[in-house]
Parts: C-alpha cells; sequence; structure tokens
C-alpha cells in the first residue's frame, strides 16, 4: 500500500489532510509492475489520461489517451466509482519508490510519499485473470464513492488485506478510518447473485 498527498500550487487544509492510495502488485515474472486504484468514474478519459504514473502526463497527447476506445472518455462523476490498473514499467517496489521519489516535490506530483503495509499474496488463485475477475466483483457488488467511507484509502485497505490474508489492514490517514467497514467478501462473489442496495446512477446521484 503506497499512500501520498498531491502537489499543489496553494495547499489547502484539505489538500494537507488528502491522501492517495494505491495498491502494488509485484509479479512472479518480474518483468513489470501493476497499480490498482480506486478513483471517480471516468476520471482518466476525463482528464484526457493524464496519470501520475506514467511519466508523459504532461505531453499534449498522453500514451494512454491514445489506447483508450471512444466509451471510455466521458466526463467523471464524483458520487461513483471506479478501478483502474496500471501495468507500468518498474518492477519491483524499489524501483517504484525510486519514480516516486523522482516526482516528489511541491512543484512536481506527489508530496509525503508514505509505504504502510507490504505482504505476500497468500491467495491460493492469485493469477492476472482471477485478480481481474475479484476487482470486477468489487466493483459491480458497489459502484458508489464517498470522500470519507468509499474511497481509494478503503478501497486499497479492501485490496491488500484481501490479497494477504489480513484483518488488520486498515485506510492510510486516521479520518477514512473512523467509519471504515472491511469489504474484502466482495472481491468474492459474484455480483449478479445479489441484489445491489443502493449504485451509482449516470448522474452520479445515488439511487436506492
Amino acid at each position: 500500500m503506497i499512500s501520498h498527498r498531491y502537489a499543489v500550487a496553494k495547499a489547502t487544509t484539505m489538500d494537507k489532510l488528502t491522501y492517495h492510495s494505491i495498491a502494488l502488485l509485484e509479479w512472479a515474472h518480474g518483468e513489470y509492475c501493476t497499480i490498482v486504484e480506486g478513483a471517480y468514474l471516468n476520471g482518466i478519459g476525463g482528464y484526457k489520461g493524464r496519470s501520475n504514473w506514467y511519466p508523459d502526463k504532461d505531453e499534449p497527447v498522453t500514451g494512454l489517451y491514445k489506447s483508450f476506445p471512444p466509451d471510455l472518455i466521458s466526463p467523471w462523476l464524483v458520487m461513483a466509482a471506479e478501478i483502474r490498473c496500471y501495468d507500468v514499467k518498474m518492477k519491483n517496489l524499489d524501483e517504484m519508490k525510486a519514480y516516486i521519489d523522482e516526482y516528489t516535490g511541491p512543484d512536481k506530483r506527489f508530496l509525503d510519499p508514505q509505504y504502510t503495509f507490504s505482504h505476500p499474496t497468500r491467495l491460493t488463485f492469485c493469477s492476472r485473470s482471477h485478480i481481474a475477475q475479484y476487482l470486477i466483483n468489487y466493483i459491480s457488488r458497489d459502484c458508489s464513492y464517498s470522500k470519507l467511507t468509499r474511497n481509494c484509502q478503503t478501497f486499497a485497505a479492501d485490496l491488500c488485506g484481501f490479497l494477504a490474508g489480513k484483518k488488520d489492514v486498515l485506510p492510510y490517514h486516521p479520518l477514512n478510518r473512523i467509519d471504515y467497514q472491511n469489504r474484502t467478501h466482495l472481491f468474492l462473489y459474484d455480483s449478479n447473485m445479489y441484489i445491489t442496495k443502493k449504485k451509482a446512477n449516470l448522474k452520479g446521484r445515488l439511487a436506492k
């Protein structure tokens, strides 16, 4: 689990309290890593494929944006969530730390990076396709987004706890721990077998 603040020109009190968390997956083949993050629905498409996890973020047209089909490009919704998976050239945590260090600073991308949890995956079934299915199960069961109760930090805690088989993995910031409810069970079950109590509609509001 990796957490960081965003570098902004003039940080507000909220900016200083806001951390973004991701899960970094190392693979046995050692050729690359995969970053998994929860965030606003359509956030990357609406932001023209500008991701902090690729060096070309500030180019006029990023490689990520070029790869997007048209249906992934639309305005983001702040009340709905998506899960993003990025394959990155960094092969392990040390290389990931070096990348983050390169872009850390008040006029760059990251501030105060924190590395708070790391553990071998205990799942018997943990191939790329297995993990993809777990993520689909999770987001299909509940695609709502909340700044305090269902966000990038709560998702990262759920995913890290699930993969490692740990019950005591918590969101990074204390504010996000207040109402945190572990939802690792959502990874395991087909969402179509359940009646969803609430889901985000196309306008971003919660429908009950």
